[in-house]
């Protein structure tokens, strides 16, 4: 297994020195603190925390920091933005449906009031229809005159707020339908990861749940590619998307009676049918991760092998388990599987 790191100074080169390694720590401490300081506020207690922990990870480097300390930062940065963004985008979500309720509230407001307003210009027409009939009283002449024209200005007025009330009503519900035409899309993209168009991590918490649901026992494996941040960082994430797509691709051929994700970065998830016992899932697995990638890259004017291990976790899950524990423990083997 061939391990590919990202060296900060290469001896021999000019204009490399230690000045130049303390420089590019400047760099990514100033960009961790740039990406925290630019994410979108969701919660401000969740921002707050965002915040403080991307700090932590900037402060934690230093002169004396190597290589593979500047790397596993860069992953923990990578690791907490995409965690931030999806409890945010979560958030988000539950704000959009509840506009929506407010919004069709509103809307079934004003189909009332539109309603009340023509009965209530029926009645007033009633009313002086009936005013009418008294034009044979000398004292009410003057009463029916103001009475009409107080009539006429109040039919005027109520067709006014009619119109305007309708209107509204209709740029309401357009715009209801619009913002769910883009949610329903959001969520096939967010459900789909675009680099494999293997089923996302949105699919697999979905698909965990129903399973947790259900009350009963079932199997699940967790790949982890190796120095997947490295490669990105040497060659390029084409380079590494494209190890990535061929990691998919093995896996999904050597999986049966399984259902195949994309976790996250470096990471896939299968997750088996209750048929597939404990025994054959782990045969599977350590059969689909014993054989390395390889691939063959044209790196300043050479030609560079890289060679990618796989690593499996598989564990049965027990009926009482929660989702939230099992995303928090694949998480963690994640974490500790790229420091």
């Amino acid at each position: 297994m061939s391990i590919i790191s990202l060296e900060l100074n290469r001896p021999g080169e000019p204009g490399q020195g230690p000045s130049s390694s303390v420089h590019l720590i400047e760099q990514v401490q100033t960009l961790i603190r740039g990406v925290a300081l630019h994410a979108i506020e969701s919660q401000p207690e969740e921002f707050a925390q965002l915040q403080r922990r991307m700090g932590e990870i900037a402060d934690s480097l230093n002169r004396e920091s190597s290589a593979d300390d500047l790397l596993l930062a860069i992953s923990k940065t990578l690791f907490l933005t995409e965690d931030y963004n999806r409890q945010a985008a979560v958030i988000f979500k539950a704000q959009v449906e509840e506009l929506r309720g407010m919004v069709s509230k509103m809307t079934e407001t004003m189909q009332f009031i539109l309603s009340s307003s023509e009965t209530s210009v029926k009645q007033l027409a009633f009313m002086e229809s009936q005013l009418q009939r008294a034009n044979t009283l000398e004292d009410l002449r003057q009463l029916k005159t103001y009475t009409s024209a107080c009539l006429s200005m109040v039919r005027r007025e109520s067709t006014r707020l009619q119109t305007e009330a309708r209107e509204k009503a209709d740029a309401l519900k357009n715009d209801v339908e619009r913002l769910s035409a883009r949610l329903k899309l959001a969520a096939v993209e967010e459900s789909q990861d675009p680099v494999t168009g293997l089923p996302g991590r949105a699919a697999a918490e979905q698909a965990i749940e129903e399973k947790v649901s259900a009350a009963k026992p079932f199997v699940t494996a967790l790949f982890l590619m190796d120095r997947l941040a490295s490669i990105n960082g040497r060659f390029g994430h084409s380079v590494g998307d494209e190890i990535v797509v061929s990691c998919a691709h093995m896996l999904a051929k050597k999986l049966s009676g399984a259902t195949l994700y994309r976790w996250s970065g470096p990471g896939f998830i299968a997750l088996f049918d209750p048929s597939v016992g404990l025994a054959d899932a782990e045969k599977q697995a350590r059969q689909a991760s014993s054989q390395e990638l390889e691939k063959s890259i044209d790196s300043d004017n050479r030609m560079v092998m890289i060679v990618v291990g796989i690593s499996c976790h598989v564990q049965q899950i027990p009926s009482k388990a929660t989702a939230g524990e099992l995303f928090r423990r694949m998480d963690g083997i994640m974490v500790a599987g790229q420091s």
